[in-house]
């Protein structure tokens, strides 16, 4: 570490505290610029609080103060402490998990306490690092897995990027410990010597990483979110019409290559005219979610719905044909059928007839196939409703 020797210590503990502001700065110009994330302002508050805490150690041990150095020490040390427990809270509130508030507000309670108590922690500047570098290892180490461990498949490269910015640091942080443990240089908090000096140099360089990596994850999930309502339709949820012929691409492709069926429902509420005309566009609304409810609710996870158009669902059921494919919609139809929707006035009835048949991929194009089932459906239709008509 000699390079890192040649840099004065003192001018790197001022340094360390721009990585702080960095982060701070970051989350907050997120903010403003409209994203409501859940964390970010937390991660604002920790970057602020690291950064003011790197900033008191700096100019009250440089430019003096009535305040004893140890105590000067012990609140820089208590508010750096903070700022990794609220990095920790912030990534729980990002996945949407229980933040662990109080746990973190009694460790630094702890830790702040600890030196007003036990004499050693104020004499030791090793006993400190080995004290509070204990937290700040536990804490990243926390946050990087549970952000590893994050489930959702579009956010996951991401999700281990950040992660794995917190996880270096932490070994290092862990490095610096045993550095502690072994080592009888770190005698004051300006020590000439290369640990300490890469210590402030680090956690500089760490500010800047975890803020390009919290925005970089979170502008991420908010390009998701603007696919996903491009590809939804907003009333039911499900895929709208637009999304439907990429879908179609891939599933009959998949069906062709593996020689499995596909199946294919084009369903239509009944008479969903009269709900609208008799009982208002709002009843209407609500059946149609109701009906996208059922759907949702009965389908496996391979199995994709649209909104066709209208009161239509267009229903694709991968590796389901013959007789399973009819179980399914008669399933649907019963389903349907069973739950009036409650309104204000009292329940309207609903029911749907579907269209029921498989892609035939050596025989016809999809345009066949969607033809032939739509005819299906209006065979339902005009055959008393409330049934399904296989083809």
């Amino acid at each position: 570490m000699s390079e890192v020797l040649m840099l004065d210590v003192r001018t790197l503990a001022f340094v360390s505290s721009v990585g702080g502001l960095v982060l701070a700065m970051t989350m907050l110009g997120i903010h403003q610029a409209g994203m409501r994330e859940r964390g970010i302002l937390i991660w604002f508050a920790s970057g602020l609080v690291t950064a003011g805490g790197f900033l008191i150690g700096y100019l009250f041990q440089t430019l003096g103060t009535a305040l004893p150095v140890w105590l000067v020490a012990n609140i820089a040390n208590t508010m750096i402490a903070l700022g990794h427990g609220l990095l920790l809270l912030g990534v729980q509130r990002y996945l949407g998990r229980r933040c662990w508030t109080g746990i973190v507000a009694a460790a630094i309670v702890v830790l702040f306490l600890s030196p007003l108590i036990f004499p050693e922690l104020r004499e030791s500047l090793r006993l400190r690092v080995i004290f509070h570098s204990s937290w700040y290892v536990a804490v990243l180490t926390i946050a990087a897995v549970l952000l590893w461990t994050a489930g959702n498949a579009g956010m996951r490269q991401y999700h281990r990027l950040t992660a794995g910015v917190l996880g270096v640091y932490a070994l290092f942080l862990w490095a610096r410990w045993f550095y502690a443990v072994f080592s009888d240089a770190l005698t004051t908090s300006f020590v000439p010597d290369g640990f300490q000096a890469a210590t402030f140099l680090t956690a500089m360089l760490f500010g800047f990483f975890i803020a390009v990596a919290l925005a970089l994850m979170m502008f991420r999930k908010k390009q998701l979110e603007v696919q996903l309502m491009a590809e939804s339709d907003p009333l039911t949820g499900i895929k709208n019409r637009l999304t439907m012929d990429r879908v179609v691409a891939d599933e009959t492709a998949r069906a062709e290559k593996t020689e499995s069926p596909l199946g294919i429902l084009l369903l239509d509420v009944d008479d969903f005219k009269q709900v609208n005309d008799v009982h208002g566009h709002t009843a209407g609304d609500q059946a149609l979610k109701q009906v996208a409810g059922v759907i949702l609710a009965e389908l496996r996870g391979d199995d994709v719905p649209f909104r066709y158009g209208g009161e239509e669902f267009l229903i694709l059921l991968p590796g389901t044909g013959g007789d399973n494919l009819v179980r399914v919609a008669e399933r649907l139809r019963s389903r349907i059928a069973r739950r009036p929707l409650e309104t204000d006035e009292g329940g309207i009835d609903l029911t749907a007839s579907i269209g029921v048949t498989e892609f035939r991929y050596r025989h016809e194009q999809w345009d066949q196939c969607l033809k032939r089932v739509d005819h299906c459906m209006y065979k339902a239709k005009r055959a008393g409703k409330n049934r399904i008509e296989v083809v």
